[in-house]
């Protein structure tokens, strides 16, 4: 975070306070930020709780508490730093709070956990390709590569899953992302806007990559699962996700949808 956002930035005089909206489809991100905060707090949270219930001791509650916590803790100090640096965002701080409260939703009940993920599709986009070759670290903030996904486990549905075993490896998912918004256009290079600011959404199945490797590794090596579980909780295999609708609009206010 310091060297891709503060090291070449100077502070600002004055704290300031505000904000960059929610989902306007005119604002900094188009809403891909919001809920990358909140998945940002959702993995440090479950992260921090696992570890204090695995191998601290702790029961559920006590480790969903302070995992979520001190995550929430966390971004909230990165937001006042943005304030003396950029600006203090209430919506980034409601969507911080919304991945703390998942975090503990996830980790005191195993049935909500077995059924729901919250992860992220990123390959990097060619816009951020082309800057990482020039020095940009800021890998975080390439939204044009990213979709965010809450997605439903057919593997947790246990009848669903004895009648038809493949289940386990299939989800059904909803996705949201952004192109053109992240990262900016080549200074220079482009007029005001060079780059096509879109949201899209997207409904879909998607390759349970957790359920694929709990099956080849929770006999043969536990510990290897617990590893190759906790990663696809959060992230998705790129290019698994299969839209079979596909829909969105522009920043400047035209819309359109269609099948895939």
């Amino acid at each position: 975070m310091y060297f891709a956002w503060y090291r070449k930035h100077r502070p600002l005089s004055e704290f300031k306070w505000g904000g960059d909206g929610l989902f306007e489809s005119t604002e900094y991100a188009g809403g891909s930020d919001k809920l990358g905060h909140a998945w940002a707090t959702l993995g440090l949270g479950r992260a921090g709780a696992e570890t204090l219930r695995q191998w601290g001791g702790y029961d559920r509650w006590t480790s969903a508490l302070i995992g979520a916590g001190l995550s929430e803790l966390l971004f909230l100090g990165v937001e006042v730093k943005d304030g003396a640096y950029y600006e203090f965002s209430f919506g980034d701080a409601a969507f911080d709070t919304l991945g703390a409260i998942l975090a503990v939703a996830l980790t005191v009940s195993p049935r909500f956990d077995e059924l729901f993920d919250f992860r992220v599709q990123y390959w990097p986009s060619p816009e951020y390709r082309t800057q990482f070759e020039g020095g940009n670290v800021n890998i975080a903030e390439d939204y044009s590569g990213e979709i965010y996904l809450a997605a439903l486990h057919l593997g947790g549905i246990h009848a669903l899953r004895d009648r038809v075993p493949l289940t386990r490896f299939i989800d059904v998912a909803a996705g949201f992302g952004t192109r053109g918004y992240k990262p900016d256009e080549p200074k220079g290079t482009c007029p005001p806007t060079c780059y096509e600011e879109r949201q899209n959404l997207y409904f879909g199945v998607s390759l349970n990559a957790q359920g694929v490797f709990d099956y080849l590794f929770a006999r043969r090596a536990p510990g290897l699962a617990k590893v190759t579980h906790a990663v696809f909780e959060m992230f998705n295999v790129p290019f698994t996700f299969v839209p079979a609708y596909a829909g969105g609009r522009t920043a400047a206010g035209m819309s359109d949808q269609g099948g895939a």
